[in-house]
């Protein structure tokens, strides 16, 4: 039990300091751009600071599998090297006993990562794409000016003429910067800012108006009169919302629609993935943690340098595999459960060659061949 606790305490150091590390380099080029769309669209810094807070599970969920990779190297390879393991294999203990707490470790891992990704990512993210909402909305409601052109809006020129309410504008014009062929200008008496909170989205109910349409031959205008017209608001920060609004729901709410028989087959197929997704990520701590502890396992008088490169190859080796039975899964090429197989090779490769290392075969082999 002491061998236990010290083992596993060691990890947590190198845990910390590797998830610390990959995250804040995962970080660093959102909070460049962030900070750049703060000079360039006026972001309150509040603003930027909710937007921070909200993606952090998002990269939780990324760097914590690569984290337990490096601990568990970081530390067999240490204890290899100070000839612990020597000394601990001498005294009659087994691999499998020295083991245990790496195991222990990657469940604990298991566990922090799934409690992220089913449930703190989740409503991060939903709060993420509620801030995106509130960002649009409260510059439709503010920043729109009577008399003033605004640029607020992604690549779009918009103009009106009055006020009637923080919501009611009168004598719109929208129009692209650059105006390419094919782009409409439009017009409009009225317009009421409004929001679907179903399909996350902030548009102008536009009514009474008029869209011109500049051929792409540059020869004709093309004219269309609308008693009504829903115009989508966009924002720079916000990158289409409501196509991945499913990384909001939550799990009940996906396993509700999977199981709801309905017209559109992928729409279904992509909440299963979605939950899927939850589940392996952090099944692949565990994976991460049986798989790297023989891969660590190393002579004093080797180095450590293969052992560091055979633990780059198992992550990037992973996230091939994987992403080859997403896509297919995607597809429909293949059902949604192919998304346990890259877990449950990498545990399978590590139990192996722990059971080899444990049992001595290579020298056992070469004791045979040159009996």
């Amino acid at each position: 039990m002491i061998i236990f606790r010290a083992v596993f305490g060691e990890l947590l150091s190198p845990f910390a300091m590797s998830a610390f590390v990959m995250s804040a380099l995962l970080l660093l080029e959102k909070i460049y751009r962030l900070v750049t769309l703060v000079v360039e669209n006026r972001l309150r810094a509040t603003e930027l600071g909710l937007m921070l807070i909200y993606l952090l599970p998002q990269i939780f969920s990324i760097t914590l599998p690569l984290a337990v990779v490096a601990a568990v190297s970081m530390t067999v390879i240490r204890q290899s090297l100070d000839s612990e393991l020597i000394c601990l294999r001498a005294s009659g203990r087994s691999l499998w006993n020295y083991a245990l707490p790496y195991f222990a470790f990657g469940v604990f891992a298991m566990a922090m990562t799934a409690a992220i990704t089913l449930w703190i990512q989740p409503i991060a993210y939903s709060k993420f794409t509620d801030l995106q909402l509130d960002m649009i909305r409260y510059r439709a409601e503010t920043k729109i000016i009577p008399g003033e052109f605004n640029y607020d809006f992604g690549d779009k020129v918009i103009h009106v003429g009055g006020r009637v309410s923080s919501r009611e504008l009168t004598d719109i014009f929208i129009a692209d910067r650059a105006l390419p062929p094919g782009s409409p200008v439009i017009t409009a008496q009225t317009g009421i800012i409004d929001v679907d909170d179903a399909a996350r989205r902030v548009f102008f109910r536009l009514r009474d108006g008029q869209m011109v349409i500049l051929e792409r031959d540059d020869t004709a205008l093309r004219t269309v009169d609308f008693s009504q017209m829903n115009y989508v608001l966009d924002f720079k920060p916000t990158t289409n919302a409501e196509i991945n609004v499913i990384w909001g729901m939550s799990n009940a709410q996906l396993l509700q629609e999977w199981r709801e028989p309905g017209p559109d087959p992928v729409r279904r197929l992509r909440r299963f993935l979605e939950l899927y997704y939850r589940i392996t990520t952090p099944v692949a701590c565990l994976a991460f943690a049986i798989a790297a502890l023989p891969m660590g396992i190393v002579d004093p008088r080797s180095g450590r340098a293969g052992s560091l490169l055979r633990s780059v190859f198992l992550v990037v080796a992973y996230y091939l595999v994987w992403v080859g039975f997403k896509d297919l899964a995607y597809t429909q090429n293949a059902t949604p459960h192919v998304l346990w197989i890259p877990p449950l090779l990498i545990a399978s490769y590590g139990l192996v060659r722990l059971w080899l290392i444990n049992a001595d075969v290579a020298s056992l082999w070469q004791l045979l061949r040159r009996a």
